[in-house]
């Protein structure tokens, strides 16, 4: 593989380091959500949607672009579109519009996917009054004093789920920290508090 990377010009290796780790970190991730696991505690945790809220979610219903996943997915869509087209000598120029593109149209794909996930988890039975008690990972980061909502995933009716969370604590809950769920309200959203106090933002 060392042989094939050294082996392209620039714009290739630039596509390949685009395409590969994306993808690897894809399928990481994608196993751990499979095992009902969060993204993981990190010294360097990630905002998916820091200074982006207002384009990243429409409001209530509306699209979440700028998630850790739709990132993911259009890095690896848009990166190996853009290597195949150039191993095939396609012109550069074209080949980093439509790469882009796709991998733009794989981000809003994503995006589209998991609103018409929470939407059928709205309308479905799920009711959360299962989720009191049971410990769930912060997705995107909770701001402090319930100030606003983010979101995060656990399991409850034999159901992995992604569900609004606002919390208490005086300190931002961010994402990968281990919560437990302590209330909900009326508006479909979950109360959390930090397992780890100790943390500090």
């Amino acid at each position: 593989m060392l042989t094939w990377f050294t082996n392209m010009d620039l714009v290739g290796q630039i596509y390949a380091l685009i395409a590969i780790p994306s993808t690897l970190a894809l399928v990481v991730q994608t196993i751990l959500v499979l095992f009902g696991i969060g993204i993981g505690d990190s010294d360097a945790d990630f905002d998916p949607d820091a200074d982006l809220s207002d384009l990243a979610e429409g409001g209530d219903g509306g699209l979440v672009l700028f998630s850790l996943r739709g990132i993911l997915s259009m890095a690896a869509i848009g990166g190996w579109t853009g290597l195949v087209m150039h191993e095939a000598g396609i012109n550069t120029v074209i080949t980093v519009i439509l790469s882009v593109a796709i991998g733009f149209m794989a981000l809003v794909g994503i995006a589209w996917m998991m609103k018409i996930s929470m939407k059928l988890q709205s309308n479905g039975n799920l009711n959360l009054g299962y989720a009191i008690g049971r410990v769930g990972t912060v997705y995107i980061p909770i701001p402090e004093n319930m100030k606003g909502a983010g979101k995060i995933n656990l399991t409850i009716q034999e159901r992995f789920v992604e569900i609004g969370a606002m919390t208490s604590s005086d300190r931002k809950l961010m994402t990968g920290e281990s919560v437990r769920v302590v209330a909900t309200d009326e508006t479909g959203l979950v109360v959390v508090e930090p397992l780890d106090t100790g943390k500090k933002s």
